[in-house]
């Protein structure tokens, strides 16, 4: 199965074609997660098109969540990929299709924190990337919010270092993507109003340094 869907689909990720922004996308994380469970039921039916369109919609949101726990692009991307992989070969056990999206995430911190473990086992390697900050120079060419300037790129990996994880990962989506807090909040699974609080508690944090970039995004 995986490696009918490598070839046929994912291949797309791997050749890093799939666009982590385009016109056509801008309206992706409003689609219903009726559609996602659709596209579920019609991957487990044979229908490996179906799943490229998974991959297309949520490989934003996954990427960032990746990238703020890592805080290294290649690494982060590698994560993505292997979580949707995981996902792909693990769909039959997903009980309620429309779920697919908490589900995912739960995939990708599960992968984030194999990718720690790893680390472990390379203690030295891990302790250098543990005192760097977010790598945000070398993934300017990832991000997905067009409206992100180089500059503002610079101001968010030089503060969010200091944020907890939590905050450093909707920090991350928030830039990253573009997405507002209601489309973070649904990706997330959370209540709109939880992400907007824990937004304006991390920006209470980053007000001085980030002011600038601040003035110009709206929640």
């Amino acid at each position: 199965m995986c490696s009918a869907f490598a070839v046929s689909a994912f291949y797309r990720v791997e050749s890093r074609s799939i666009p982590l922004w385009r016109d056509s996308m801008a309206d992706e994380p409003r689609q219903s997660v009726a559609d996602d469970g659709q596209r579920v039921l019609a991957t487990l039916r044979g229908d490996v098109p179906s799943f490229g369109v998974l991959v297309e919609r949520h490989w934003r949101i996954v990427f960032a969540m990746a990238l703020s726990r890592v805080r290294n692009a290649a690494e982060a991307e590698e994560i993505a990929q292997e979580s949707f992989l995981k996902a792909y070969s693990q769909l039959h056990t997903l009980k309620d299709p429309t779920r697919f999206m908490g589900w995912l995430n739960r995939i990708t911190r599960q992968q984030c924190t194999n990718a720690f473990r790893k680390r472990l086992r390379h203690k030295a390697a891990m302790d250098r990337e543990a005192a760097e900050p977010v790598d945000l120079d070398a993934v300017a060419g990832y991000s997905s919010n067009p409206g992100l300037t180089e500059a503002q790129i610079r101001f968010v990996r030089e503060t969010t270092g200091s944020l907890p994880e939590r905050l450093r990962e909707l920090i991350i989506m928030r830039f990253m993507t573009g997405l507002s807090a209601v489309e973070i909040a649904k990706q997330l699974g959370k209540r709109p109003g939880t992400v907007r609080v824990s937004l304006h508690r991390a920006y209470k944090i980053l007000r001085r340094d980030l002011a600038p970039l601040l003035e110009e995004v709206e929640l």
